[in-house]
């Protein structure tokens, strides 16, 4: 670790007046810029998991609505709160996914915090950022935009770190292992989807009768 990345580390660095405005901006220690990322990042965890659960509640109100609409033979009824039910699993679906890839993230920010290996652990981690604010865009806007944010503040310490070192490194390599952590995170999320929904009634079911969640 360079000198001058110690420096920027550890404590605050003098920043003579004739620098440019975006040199001073980032007179903060890297180490407590990821700290309060850190923080960001647990509260936007907090508002999905608050989202999560209502609409979960919604998802079990559709839901028998729907079985109700089968038992009394309203099929046009039923096959509107089926497609409701499946647009709500899409959008728990994308907020798990979101969590668990965001787990990740926080990880690799408190291992970059102890241990200051920077930009081989946040370029993944921004590239992820990125990924769920998109996905979120759509669901969950005020999240989507918090994020948008926090990968602002990521995209700024890769390159700091990079001037501070003088180190290059493969954003390729770092885009794989982020689309890595997605993909796992989507097909545990999926998994869990299955897990905790039950299956959508069908005429048959709802003629012998479905025990409500």
């Amino acid at each position: 670790m360079s000198k001058d990345f110690a420096t920027s580390w550890t404590k605050k660095e003098t920043v003579p007046l004739s620098r440019t405005i975006a040199q001073t901006i980032h007179r903060e220690p890297l180490k407590d810029r990821i700290t309060k990322t850190v923080y960001s990042l647990n509260m936007v965890q907090h508002k999905l998991e608050d989202s999560h659960l209502r609409i979960e509640q919604k998802h079990k109100t559709l839901f028998n609505k729907c079985v109700r609409a089968q038992e009394a033979k309203d099929t046009q009824t039923a096959v509107m709160y089926a497609n409701e039910c499946a647009q709500v699993r899409k959008i728990v679906q994308t907020i798990i996914t979101s969590k668990l890839a965001m787990e990740q993230v926080i990880l690799r920010l408190e291992t970059v915090r102890d241990f200051g290996d920077v930009a081989a652990e946040i370029m993944p981690a921004a590239s992820i950022i990125n990924a769920v604010k998109s996905r979120l865009a759509g669901v969950i806007p005020e999240v989507s935009m918090q994020l948008g944010s926090i990968s602002q503040t990521l995209d700024s310490l890769v390159l700091e770190a990079g001037e501070a070192t003088g180190q290059t490194w493969n954003a390729m390599a770092s885009g794989e292992d982020a689309e890595r952590i997605l993909s796992e995170a989507s097909a545990i999320a999926e998994q869990k989807v299955k897990e905790s929904f039950p299956d959508l009634p069908t005429s048959s079911t709802a003629e012998k009768g479905v025990n409500l969640p």
